[in-house]
C-alpha cells in the first residue's frame, strides 16, 4: 500500500497523454506528464514522491520536497489565513500548518521549525510547530562516536539544544561551537 509523505519505486504501468500511471495494485497513480523522465518507457521503475493533491488523490511527484514524514525541517511560510498557514516545502503544492498546531501563529515569510506528520482525520501529509513532546532521550538509538544529524533548535546560555536524527536533543556548548548558528541549521 501506498503511503503519502514519503519516497516510493514503483514501475510504470502505461504512458497516457496526461502523464504515466506508475503500478499502485490498482488504477495506477498518475504522474503528470512535466514530471515524466525523457525516454521514460512502461516497465521502468521511477523514484517518485507520493503526496495528496488539491482533489484529496494520490499523486506522484519526481520532484524533491525539504522534508518527508517524520522529519523536522525549517520551512518558510508563504500564506497564513484564520485556519491555518502554508509552507515552501519544495513542491507545487504548499505544506499546510493548521492553526491549533502553531505555536503563536504563523506570518508570511517567517521560517519555523515544524515536523511532518499524517493527518489522521484527513490522510494527508501537514506540519506542526508542537513536537518537542516526541523528542525523548530516554531510549538513546545513537551511542558514542556515531555520525549523526543535529538540527538547531534553540538557543541557551549554555549553548545550543540540537535535535538529534530527529528523536532527541542535545546540547552544543558554546565553547565547543566555532562558527554562529541559527535556528534550523543542518550540522
Amino acid at each position: 500500500m501506498l503511503t503519502a509523505g514519503q519516497y516510493h519505486q514503483l514501475p510504470i504501468q502505461r504512458i497516457t497523454t496526461v502523464g504515466a500511471f506508475l503500478e499502485d495494485g490498482g488504477d495506477g497513480l498518475l504522474l503528470p506528464k512535466r514530471f515524466v523522465p525523457k525516454g521514460a518507457m512502461v516497465g521502468d521503475t521511477l523514484e517518485v514522491f507520493v503526496y495528496h493533491d488539491s482533489e484529496d488523490r494520490l499523486i506522484a511527484t519526481t520532484q524533491r520536497p525539504f522534508a518527508v514524514v517524520g522529519d523536522i525541517a525549517y520551512l518558510e511560510a508563504v500564506s497564513s489565513g484564520l485556519k491555518g498557514a502554508f509552507l515552501d516545502w519544495g513542491l507545487m503544492k504548499d505544506l499546510f500548518v493548521p492553526k491549533s498546531k502553531q505555536l503563536m501563529g504563523m506570518r508570511v515569510g517567517g521560517k519555523y521549525l515544524v515536523k511532518l506528520y499524517i493527518d489522521e482525520q484527513t490522510g494527508r501529509v501537514a506540519a506542526t510547530e508542537k513536537f518537542e513532546h516526541t523528542l525523548s532521550n530516554e531510549e538513546l538509538t545513537v551511542k558514542e562516536k556515531d555520525a549523526v544529524q543535529l538540527i538547531v533548535y534553540r538557543r541557551t546560555p549554555l549553548g545550543y539544544v540540537v535535535i538529534i536524527n530527529n528523536v532527541h536533543t542535545g546540547l552544543l556548548h558554546h565553547g565547543d561551537v566555532f562558527r554562529e548558528l541559527e535556528v534550523g541549521d543542518k550540522l
